[in-house]
C-alpha cells in the first residue's frame, strides 16, 4: 500500500507533469506554426506551409502538414514529456526536465517528419524513386527537420521546464503545510540505468554518413570521409558519457514501462546530435568555417547528421533489446564474461576496427556505384555545328570531372544567358516583353566579349501550347539561335526556363494577401494546360517565388498529377530529336530554379530528381532515335532556394547513373540572396563556390553556374564582381551572366526603373539603346582559354586588363581568346608549346592557337 508521502509524490508529479506537458503543447504549436508563417522557404522553419488552410484540397496539398505532422509532432511530444516526468523523482531539478523535453522533442519531430513524408511520398508514388537513395534522402531530410528543432525547440522546451519547476515548487509547499508531503530532496526509489551502450554509435554513423553524402555534400571538405564519421563518433560518445549519469539521476524506478526506453533514445539521439559539432569544429580547422554566416547553417547541417545517426542507433538498440530473449541467458552471460576477460587496450583495438569497419560499409552504397561508358561521340564537328565539337564529361583517377570537348580538350564555356526567346506574362499590353534576336547579336558576343557560349532560354508554354501539340515554328526559331550562335563560335545550353512557374499565375485583380505578401504576377514557363493551382492563393512571399499557387504547380508537377511530369519529359524529348546530332548544342539544362514546392526537401529534392531521371530518359530515347544522335551535355539544378540562400538540399546523390550529368547552381552570393536584403552575408562569394564545388564532387560531376551577376550600383558593386571573375578563374570554372538584353516592357523590370538592365541595356520607357557599362564590358571580356589540352592546373586572369596566366598538361590544341583591338597585338610567351599563331578577329578581339604534347604554359599581356 502507499503511503501518503508516495501519495503526495504522485500527486505533485501528476500536476507539475501535466503542466509541463501542456505548456510545451502550446509553445510547440505556436512556435511551429509561426516559424511556418515567417519564413516560407521551409528552410529554417520546422515546416512550411503558408496560407495554405486547415482543410486540404488536393492530394498535393500543403495543408497534409497541418493534418498529420503537427498533430503527431505536438500530441507526441507531449504524451512522451508527460510519461518522462511521471516517472522523474519528486524535486527533480528544471535544468533535467529542460533536457528531457527538449532531447524528447528533436526525437519526434523526427519521427513524425519520417511519417508525414511516407504520406508525401505515397501521394506521389514511389515509381521511378530508387530505393537506396531514398532511403538516404528521407533520413537526410528527417535530420534536417530534427536539427531544426534542436534549433528552435529549446522555445518550447524552456518554458515546460519553468513551469514543471513552478507547478512542483507550489505543490510541495503546500503539501509541507499540510506536514504529509517529504523531502523534495529525499528519494528512496534506486535510479535505473540509462542509456544505450555507446557502441551503438557505430550502427548509427554510417548510416549517418551516408545520407549525409546523398544530401548535404557541400557541408565536406577535405578528408570528410574521415572526419565526418570520426569526429562525430567521437563527439557522440563523450557527450553521451556525460549525459548518462545525470539522466539516471533525474529517473525513479521505471513504473511506467516505456518512459525509461524513451529516455535512453532521447538522450542516445540528442547525445548524438550535439557530438557531431565534434566533426564540424575539426572540419573548420581543416578546411576553414566559411565567410558570412555559413558557420550556423553548417553547424545545423552537422546537427542534422548527428540527429539521423543517434535515431538510427536507437533503432538498432530497441530492435537488439527485443530480440534479447530469445538468446539463452547462458550464453549471453558466457559471451558477456569473456569481454570483461579482455584487456583495456585489446577492447579499444577491437572497437576502432568495428568503427571502422562500419564506416566502411556505410560508404560502400555509393563506393560501389558503376559509371557506365560514356555515350560514343563524333569526333568532327557536325554539319550545322560551326566547327565546334561535341562536348562531354572527362574523367581521370584522382581528378575532379571537367567539361570536355571529343578532342581531349577542358572547355570552360564562359558567357551569356539569352532570354530574347522567352513567352512571358505582359504587364504591360502596349510594352514588348523581349527584344528582337539577330545574328548581330552573337557577332557581338564573339568579338567583343569573346564569349563561347549562350545559355538560351526556352518555355514550356511556346514548345507545347496544347497538350501533344508542339509548336514547329517555335522549334525553328530556336534552330536559327543556335545556328546563328555556332557560326560565331558559341555553343549553345538549351535552358528550359520558368520563372514563378507559368505565366498563368498571376493574381487576379483584387486579390488580398497577409501581411509581408502580394498579389502574384506570373512570369513565364508552362503552358495554361500545365498549371495547376488547385485554387491555392496567388501571393508572393518574400519574392515572386513563394507563392501558394506557384508552390501548388510545382507540387503538382513533381507529383505527375494529371501526367504533367511526364509530358515535360516528353517535350524534352522532342527537343533532344530536333538537336540529336548538332554538335554546337552543349547540352540542356533541365529545368530553371525549379521551385521547392510545398514540402521542400521531399518535393525540391527527392521528386525533383525522380523528375529529372524521368526527363533525361525521354532526352536519351530522343537522341537515340536519330541516326546522327549522341549523347549531348545534361545540366540539372537544385531548387530556387540556392539561388536564393547560396545552398540547399539537393536531389539525392544517384538519383540518375547518366554519365554526362553537370551540376549547375545559380551562383547569386553576395548578389540578389535574401540575406542581402536584411543587411547581412550567409554566403560570400568565395563560399558559394566552394559549397557548389563540394556538392558537385559528391555527385562526381563537372560544374558549371548558369547563372550570375549583379543588377544594383555598378559603382557600388564592381568590386564584387571582379571578385567573382578571379574566383572563377582559380576555380578553373565556367558560368553564364544574367543577362545579354532585356526590355522595358520584361515583367522583371521594374515600373519605375529608368533601365531594363542586361549586358545591352535601353532606357524605359523610350527603349533607346545606352551604352553598355564599360567597367563590365572589360572585366566581362577578360582572356581566358576557350579549351586547353588534357587539364588546366592554374589560371588567372585580370578584370581590367590583359594580364593571362595559365598552365596546363595534355596533348592537342591551345584555343585562347585575347581581348584588344587589331593594331594591339598581345606579347605573348609560352613553354612546351609550338606553332603558336595570333589571328585577328572580325568583331574585335584575338584568337591563339598552339599546339601542346606535355606540361605547358603561358602568359599574354597587353
Amino acid at each position: 500500500m502507499e503511503t501518503s508521502d508516495d501519495q503526495v509524490g504522485c500527486a505533485v508529479g501528476r500536476a507539475a507533469a501535466g503542466a509541463a506537458a501542456a505548456t510545451s503543447a502550446a509553445g510547440l504549436a505556436a512556435l511551429t506554426l509561426g516559424l511556418g508563417y515567417l519564413d516560407g522557404t521551409g528552410l529554417f522553419a520546422p515546416e512550411n506551409w503558408p496560407d495554405a488552410g486547415v482543410v486540404p484540397g488536393s492530394a498535393g496539398s500543403p495543408a497534409w502538414a497541418t493534418l498529420v505532422y503537427l498533430p503527431l509532432l505536438i500530441i507526441g511530444s507531449t504524451f512522451a514529456l508527460y510519461r518522462t516526468l511521471r516517472s522523474a523523482r519528486s524535486g527533480v531539478r528544471a535544468r533535467w526536465v529542460l533536457g528531457a523535453a527538449w532531447s524528447g522533442l528533436v526525437l519526434t519531430a523526427f519521427g513524425a517528419k519520417v511519417a508525414y513524408t511516407l504520406l508525401l511520398l505515397a501521394i506521389a508514388g514511389t515509381h521511378d524513386l530508387q530505393k537506396a537513395e531514398t532511403a538516404r534522402a528521407l533520413l537526410a531530410e528527417c535530420g534536417l527537420t530534427g536539427a531544426k528543432y534542436a534549433l528552435f525547440g529549446v522555445f518550447a522546451a524552456a518554458p515546460a521546464a519553468l513551469v514543471y519547476r513552478i507547478v512542483a515548487r507550489r505543490a510541495i509547499a503546500t503539501a509541507r503545510a499540510a506536514g504529509a508531503a517529504r523531502s523534495e530532496t529525499e528519494v528512496t526509489l534506486k535510479p535505473p540505468r540509462v542509456g544505450w551502450s555507446a557502441g551503438w554509435l557505430l550502427v548509427g554513423a554510417p548510416a549517418a554518413v551516408a545520407a549525409a553524402d546523398g544530401s548535404f555534400g557541400w557541408i565536406g571538405g577535405r578528408w570528410s570521409t574521415l572526419i565526418l564519421p570520426l569526429g562525430g563518433l567521437a563527439g557522440s560518445w563523450a557527450v553521451l558519457r556525460r549525459l548518462r549519469a545525470p539522466v539516471a539521476r533525474g529517473l525513479a524506478d521505471d513504473r511506467t514501462g516505456g518512459a525509461t526506453w524513451w529516455v535512453k533514445c532521447a538522450t542516445l539521439t540528442a547525445a548524438s546530435a550535439l557530438g557531431f559539432l565534434a566533426a564540424f569544429v575539426v572540419d573548420g580547422v581543416v578546411n576553414g568555417f566559411g565567410g558570412g554566416l555559413y558557420p550556423i547553417v553548417g553547424a545545423l547541417m552537422y546537427v542534422a547528421v548527428g540527429a539521423v545517426a543517434g535515431v538510427c542507433a536507437s533503432v538498432a538498440a530497441t530492435a537488439w533489446a527485443l530480440a534479447r530473449p530469445v538468446v539463452p541467458s547462458a550464453s549471453a552471460k558466457r559471451l558477456a564474461g569473456r569481454w570483461a576477460e579482455v584487456s583495456r587496450p585489446a577492447r579499444l583495438s577491437i572497437t576502432a576496427c568495428a568503427a571502422a569497419s562500419a564506416i566502411g560499409l556505410g560508404l560502400l552504397p555509393t563506393a560501389l556505384v558503376d559509371t557506365p561508358a560514356a555515350f560514343p561521340l563524333p569526333s568532327a564537328a557536325s554539319a550545322d555545328g560551326g566547327g565546334l565539337l561535341a562536348l562531354t564529361v572527362l574523367r581521370a583517377d584522382g581528378e575532379a570531372p571537367v567539361i570536355a570537348d571529343s578532342a581531349g580538350r577542358q572547355v570552360l564555356l564562359r558567357g551569356v544567358n539569352v532570354n530574347q526567346l522567352v513567352d512571358y506574362g505582359q504587364p504591360d499590353p502596349s510594352e514588348p516583353t523581349v527584344r528582337p534576336l539577330t545574328d548581330a547579336d552573337y557577332a557581338e558576343m564573339a568579338g567583343v566579349y569573346g564569349f563561347d557560349v549562350q545559355r538560351l532560354n526556352l518555355s514550356w508554354s511556346r514548345l507545347e501550347p496544347s497538350r501533344g501539340v508542339f509548336d514547329q515554328a517555335y522549334i525553328a526559331s530556336v534552330r536559327t539561335a543556335v545556328d546563328q550562335a555556332a557560326a560565331h563560335g558559341v555553343y549553345t545550353v538549351l535552358d528550359m526556363h520558368q520563372d514563378t512557374y507559368s505565366k498563368y499565375v498571376t493574381a487576379a485583380s483584387g486579390t488580398t494577401c497577409r501581411i509581408g505578401a502580394t498579389p502574384e504576377f506570373g512570369n513565364d514557363g508552362a503552358p495554361a494546360w500545365a498549371t495547376l493551382t488547385d485554387g491555392a492563393k496567388a501571393c508572393g512571399f518574400q519574392g515572386r517565388d513563394l507563392s501558394p499557387n506557384v508552390e501548388q504547380s510545382f507540387t503538382d508537377l513533381y507529383d505527375d498529377t494529371d501526367g504533367i511530369g511526364a509530358q515535360l519529359a516528353d517535350t524534352w524529348g522532342v527537343l533532344a530529336r530536333a538537336f540529336a546530332g548538332d554538335s554546337a548544342v552543349a547540352g540542356y539544362d533541365l529545368l530553371n530554379e525549379p521551385g521547392p514546392g510545398n514540402a521542400p526537401g521531399v518535393t525540391s529534392a527527392l521528386l525533383l530528381g525522380r523528375l529529372y531521371q524521368q526527363i533525361i530518359t525521354e532526352i536519351r530515347a530522343g537522341e537515340g532515335s536519330a541516326a546522327d544522335g549522341f549523347h549531348h551535355l545534361v545540366f540539372f539544378e537544385p531548387s530556387i532556394l540556392w539561388s536564393g540562400l547560396g545552398f540547399d538540399v539537393t536531389p539525392p546523390a544517384g538519383f540518375s547513373s547518366d554519365p554526362d550529368l553537370v551540376f549547375s547552381p545559380h551562383l547569386y552570393s553576395q548578389s540578389i540572396t535574401m540575406d542581402q536584403g536584411l543587411g547581412v552575408t550567409l554566403t560570400t562569394i568565395e563560399q558559394g563556390f566552394t559549397t557548389a564545388e563540394r556538392t558537385a564532387a559528391a555527385y562526381d560531376v563537372p560544374l558549371w553556374s548558369g547563372e550570375w551577376g549583379w543588377f544594383g550600383d555598378q559603382a557600388q558593386d564592381s568590386g564584387r564582381f571582379d571578385t567573382f571573375l578571379d574566383t572563377q578563374n582559380a576555380n578553373l570554372l565556367g558560368s553564364a551572366i544574367w543577362v545579354w538584353k532585356k526590355a522595358c516592357g520584361d515583367p522583371q523590370t521594374g515600373r519605375s526603373d529608368q533601365s531594363s538592365g542586361g549586358l545591352n541595356p535601353v532606357a524605359c520607357p523610350a527603349g533607346t539603346e545606352l551604352p553598355a557599362s564599360a567597367t563590365e564590358t572589360v572585366a566581362l571580356s577578360q582572356a581566358y582559354p576557350r579549351s586547353a589540352p588534357g587539364r588546366l592546373n592554374t589560371l588567372t586572369s585580370s578584370a581590367t586588363g590583359v594580364d593571362l596566366r595559365l598552365a596546363g598538361s595534355g596533348s592537342g590544341t591551345l584555343d585562347v581568346w585575347i581581348p584588344g583591338s587589331a593594331s594591339a597585338r598581345p606579347a605573348v610567351a609560352v613553354h612546351g608549346l609550338t606553332g603558336l599563331a595570333l589571328a585577328a578577329q572580325p568583331g574585335g578581339g584575338w584568337r591563339l592557337t598552339a599546339q601542346a604534347a606535355g606540361a605547358y604554359d603561358l602568359t599574354a599581356t597587353a
